[in-house]
């Protein structure tokens, strides 16, 4: 009636899906009839290429012909079944349940049976099950249709346990409203609210988006994508703390629903300590710039001034400034000031001070090495003073010495709100007021020395960082004593040429190096600075920050004489590999669990969407469901433990611990754990161990390596395939050898996990 074997296939599948469809109104029976009445061999057909049970019945409930997924799953023969009744293959105390609903359904006053279906080996399975009347070879019989629920259930049990058990933030919202359904453990803890808080609410009555607009953008992006992958947000938790966060967007079903699954990996701390690598950055090159202005001969006084507008804009403060004692030691003056906008100048209000008017300022400059305060009123009355009619409210003075007597200070004055100088600001300020102190030696030095070649080596001998000085004609170098222990020489070990620097130079960084410096040479760049290596004498290499300018030129503009400065940041640049390092592991080891928890999440949901839906199962059969699923959730639980792990090892908290295993023990608990997805691809899990091994080794390092080799294995296996274990020793070692029968990897790829590897 119905040659076509496609149409056929077509029609029955649709007749078997979960939507119900009422074949005793008249044209749906003769439809089915149509179909039923088929010739067998295209019904055949039909029956071994689906995976729900299907049973052709005589009018008597007798079993007449049955499809593979009943002789496969369930694992009668069919020599066992024909001819009995269909009951026979519902549990015992299910059965006079079963014949009733049957009856109900052909009257129509039931659409489906939620009861079990009872294998060979005794064992419950959870279907769906909906009879119609057909035909078959001229006969009228009843056609039982049962749907595979056991994988349903266990999938959406599987995702729930994972949903809830995650590291990660994580929330299903509604498609339209955007309102809150469930959000897991760590979005509660990590957030500040409780479960009732959240659920019945959206983000943006929340008011969790530190930027809502955000939410619509990545709307709009899902409109063009599947999905939104770790896109950088900030989230506001309840006390209005503020979370860097990688977020990621995706649709999923979960029976008959849609939602919106949302994901935020926190990285504040990553944030963190990389702004804190960028401050430390900004605070070297900071002190180079300075240093560079600090040991020019030229223009001293511009370069003060310069100077101190750099540590203003740095610090974010109102003033700065320079106050010097005359010759007799009587009087102080402010000789150098920089205000941030909108604050008033005092220096030429403060000329000339005598010192006994404000005697607690230097009793408390010789005592503590600084005067520091949040709040002036704190301070002595004679300093309170002279500091309030400036509308100071904060503020932070250090001491200059020259020539180990006391020459003066610079001061670092608030106005606006009160501020507190951080450990890490107070101690960078000390140093330049160090800085500054050695440039104002220097600049008595050079009032004095009349050779300049003698003014400029002496202020080098005098500087706190490492400098050279550069004869470009000649080649040769000055370097300073700093410059040299820095690297571990004593000044005897580096000849005085540009030579010798070329020899401590990593050969990568060369290339670089020139380019940067040649730029500055012809005048393209008005300063050169270059990150590179320089070898020190243990061996090892160090990370300078290296800044300098050409001082000299010719009448053409050709360059005579350069000077500049190194600067150790060995330790920052290391502190940033580790961090970038981190990411890295990161996102390999993501990429490892994610590839674990993809087959085990799938098994949760269809699990449970079986143990969901109202009445589908009893409770015999849910216990029954969910002591098969215990392993199944130790191991996703063991995947999770996995990713805290990784978290440790990145706040060195994770500590190797070998031990004597009993590796057939762990490779059996590993097979154990995907073996319901093993016989769901009809692949066979073998062992060839010929003895117990005992190794001395990480059992969680051990398992996650199993696992993940047995993962792969099971991906390309394809069906009716095998994976075979097995175990041998060797020179004390024990090798794990994994068989199987997919297709295998092309040796350029072979050739590069090991590389990597």
């Amino acid at each position: 009636i119905i040659s076509p074997p496609n149409r056929l296939c077509y029609y029955l599948k649709k007749m078997s899906s979960s939507k119900s469809v009422n074949y005793s109104q008249k044209n749906s029976g003769n439809f089915l009839e149509e179909i039923i009445g088929a010739e067998e061999s295209n019904f055949r057909n039909f029956f071994n290429d689906i995976d729900d049970f299907l049973f052709v019945l005589d009018l008597e409930g007798n079993i007449i012909e049955t499809n593979q997924a009943v002789l496969r799953i369930l694992g009668y023969t069919k020599e066992e079944l024909v001819g009995q009744s269909v009951l026979m293959v519902h549990p015992p105390e299910y059965r006079q349940r079963a014949g009733e609903i049957v009856g109900q359904m052909l009257s129509g006053e039931a659409e489906k049976c939620p009861l079990p279906l009872l294998s060979k080996l005794k064992t419950h399975m959870p279907v769906e099950t909906r009879v119609y009347n057909g035909v078959w070879n001229s006969q009228k019989v009843l056609i039982g249709v049962s749907r595979n629920l056991s994988e349903l259930a266990l999938s959406e049990e599987k995702f729930y346990s994972v949903f809830n058990n995650s590291n990660i933030l994580m929330a299903l919202s509604e498609i339209d409203t955007g309102v809150f359904v469930h959000v897991n453990r760590k979005f509660l803890d990590v957030l500040g609210y409780s479960e009732s808080e959240v659920i019945g609410q959206s983000s943006k009555e929340l008011d969790m988006y530190y930027d809502h607009n955000l939410r619509n953008a990545f709307l709009e992006k899902l409109s063009r994508n599947k999905s939104v992958e770790n896109e950088r947000i900030v989230v506001k938790t309840k006390s209005g703390e503020l979370l860097h966060c990688l977020f990621s967007i995706k649709k999923i079903e979960i029976q008959t629903h849609t939602y919106w699954l949302t994901s935020a990996d926190n990285i504040t701390d990553l944030m963190t300590a990389k702004e804190k690598l960028s401050h430390n950055l900004k605070q070297q090159t900071l002190l180079a710039d300075i240093s560079k202005k600090l040991n020019s001969f030229q223009n001293f006084d511009k370069n003060m001034d310069e100077v101190l507008k750099m540590l203003g804009e740095h610090a974010g403060i109102s003033r700065v400034y320079v106050f010097e004692n005359d010759p007799t030691g009587t009087l102080c003056s402010n000789t150098y000031e920089w205000c941030n906008v909108g604050i008033a100048p005092q220096i030429d209000e403060l000329q000339d001070i005598p010192w006994e008017m404000i005697p607690s300022w230097k009793t408390i400059l010789d005592k503590q090495g600084k005067v520091l305060s949040y709040d002036i009123t704190e301070l002595p009355e004679d300093i309170y003073q002279v500091l309030e009619p400036q509308g100071i409210k904060s503020i932070l003075v250090f001491p200059l010495y020259v020539h180990e007597k006391f020459f003066g200070f610079i001061g670092f004055d608030e106005c606006v709100t009160h501020k507190v100088f951080e450990i890490e600001e107070i101690e960078l300020l000390r140093t330049i007021s160090n800085m500054i102190s050695g440039s104002f030696e220097r600049s008595i030095f050079q009032r004095k020395l009349s050779e300049s070649e003698a003014r400029l080596n002496l202020a080098i001998d005098n500087s706190e960082t490492g400098l050279w000085d550069w004869n470009i004609i000649t080649g040769q170098v000055y370097f300073n004593e700093i410059w040299c222990k820095m690297l571990g020489y004593d000044k005897s070990d580096v000849e005085p040429h540009v030579s010798s620097w070329e020899r401590l130079v990593h050969p990568d960084d060369m290339p670089y190096i020139n380019e940067e410096l040649n730029k500055h040479l012809k005048g393209e760049t008005s300063s050169y600075q270059s990150l590179h290596r320089l070898l020190t004498k243990n061996g090892e290499w160090k990370w300078i920050l290296d800044k300098g300018r050409v001082v000299e030129r010719d009448a053409q503009g050709n360059p005579l004489r350069a000077i500049g400065a190194h600067f150790d940041i060995d330790e920052q640049k290391h502190v940033e590999d580790k961090l970038q390092k981190a990411n890295e592991n990161k996102d390999k080891f993501f990429s490892i669990i994610g590839h674990d928890l993809r087959g085990s999440i799938g098994s949760i949901m269809q699990m449970s969407e079986m143990l969901a839906e109202k009445g589908s199962v009893d409770e015999e059969t849910l216990y029954t469901s969910l002591e098969s699923q215990k392993e199944i959730s130790r191991a996703a639980y063991n995947l999770l433990e996995n990713l805290l792990n990784w978290a440790k090892s990145n706040r060195d908290q994770m500590i190797f611990k070998p031990e004597i295993l009993n590796i057939n023990n762990i490779i059996e608990d590993c097979i154990f754990n995907v073996k319901v997805q093993a016989e769901s691809k009809k692949i066979a899990l073998k062992t060839k161990f010929d003895q117990e091994y005992d190794v001395y080794a990480d059992e969680d390092m051990t398992r996650l390596i199993i696992r993940n080799l047995l993962s792969n294995a099971m991906n390309f296996t394809p069906e009716n395939g095998s994976i075979i274990f097995s175990l041998s020793s060797k020179n004390d070692f024990v090798s794990i050898k994994i068989k199987d029968t997919g297709m295998g990897m092309i040796q350029e790829n072979i050739e590069k996990v090991l590389s990597d590897n």
